[in-house]
């Protein structure tokens, strides 16, 4: 039986890789403006909660739909792929393996349609 990510990685692949990411989004000037006025520590909580389920955890996630929750930010294919590469950059410096990297952010993709609008 292969075990998932979530069992190799642990707490890193949940709450790690959303505190590094949020860290790295707030400082990227065209994506930080997507935060203002959001409450940072449960959006890291929803994006922990969504990574626990992607990476084989437990489903924790409640937030709302995907699309929903992005529906009025118009966020473009251009800025979805500046995610997946602050992405890619928090799991590699969390130490997730390459491979690894690349199931998660297929993952991910799968939900690219339901995050872009504009």
């Amino acid at each position: 039986m292969e075990k998932t990510l979530y069992i190799k990685y642990g707490s890193r692949v949940t709450s790690g890789m959303a505190e590094c990411l949020y860290d790295r989004l707030l400082e990227d000037p065209e994506l930080a403006p997507f935060f203002d006025g959001v409450d940072i520590d449960r959006l890291r909580e929803h994006v922990a909660d969504f990574l626990s389920m992607l990476t084989g955890g437990p489903n924790l996630y409640r937030g709302r739909n995907l699309r929903e929750a992005h529906a009025d930010f118009n966020i473009s294919r251009d800025h979805f792929e500046k995610v997946m590469g602050h992405i890619a950059r928090a799991a590699t410096e969390l130490a997730i393996e390459a491979d690894d990297i690349t199931t998660i952010a297929t993952a991910i993709r799968t939900y690219e349609d339901d995050v872009v609008s504009g």
